[in-house]
């Protein structure tokens, strides 16, 4: 007689004791996605786009705390790109445009309202210590971000906070409320409302929509800083080899490694057949 194979299955009645296990029990097997350079550099825009949006914030706070920029211009002009963004990303105007205009008013409201209480809430830290408490923040916050993939890392809770907070820091050295108003409404811009169109320029306008309007937020954001903090270029030009070149290039390098050990212990799952 044949002796039958043993399957890992409890559906189906075998001759073996309860306690039997056959040569597949602990079975091995390696198994990585396969990634082009190019899907590897492409999912590195998201990352560089937040990059920007974090420098971008620091440009209009140097601009604006010296003078180089005036705070009624950057309203206006974050208020225009705000409403066309949102005329974009809404196809249909329906009765929600109505609660989603009370929400920009409370939100203004609040701004307005906190504006005096921020401007002097860090009169008695050191420069230093709110430099350097902004810089980790908003490093916090890239490495906490959702960049569109599920990784127990990401928080867009804690990523949208702590954006906040670097915005609150920076403000509070502002020297009138106008100023802390404006940064604190750009704050919101960058970190609440872009990474929402963000995500549905990506999926809604495809790839190379993607790619062209990561290259114009670079530009744009390569021309703030040169104009208002050029002490920042060379970090700036470092992020950009490192997350756009570098990482990528790793990641590619290092798939071959990468294995995964599946056993008895695994969550069950339906094969395909």
């Amino acid at each position: 007689m044949v002796k039958p194979k043993w399957t890992r299955v409890l559906w189906k009645k075998q001759p073996f004791p309860d306690n039997y296990v056959g040569d597949s029990f602990l079975r091995v097997s390696k198994k990585r996605k396969e990634l082009s350079l190019f899907e590897a550099c492409y999912g590195a825009l998201s990352v560089t786009q937040e990059i920007c949006s974090c420098l971008g914030l620091v440009v209009l706070f140097f601009g604006i705390s010296e003078g180089h920029l005036n705070s009624k211009n950057v309203l206006a002009v974050t208020a225009g790109v705000g409403v066309a963004g949102y005329l974009i990303t809404r196809t249909k105007l329906t009765a929600s445009v109505w609660f989603d205009l009370k929400v920009v008013c409370f939100c203004v409201i609040l701004i307005a309202c906190a504006s005096p209480i921020i401007k002097s809430l860090t009169g008695s830290v050191a420069t230093d210590s709110i430099n350097a408490s902004t810089t980790f923040l908003l490093l916090l916050r890239l490495a906490v971000h959702d960049y569109g993939t599920e990784v127990a890392i990401v928080n867009p809770t804690v990523s949208h906070n702590v954006g906040l907070f670097a915005s609150v820091c920076l403000a509070s050295r502002l020297e009138n409320d106008l100023d802390v108003f404006t940064l604190m409404t750009v704050a919101v811009a960058l970190f609440t409302l872009l990474p929402s169109f963000r995500r549905y320029h990506q999926n809604q306008l495809g790839k190379w929509w993607h790619m062209a309007s990561t290259v114009v937020v670079v530009v744009l954001t390569a021309l703030g800083i040169v104009s208002f903090a050029p002490h920042l270029l060379l970090l700036f030009l470092i992020a950009l080899f490192v997350c756009n070149l570098f990482v990528p290039v790793m990641y590619i390098s290092l798939q071959g490694y990468k294995q995964n050990i599946y056993g008895p212990w695994d969550e069950a799952q339906i094969e395909d057949r």
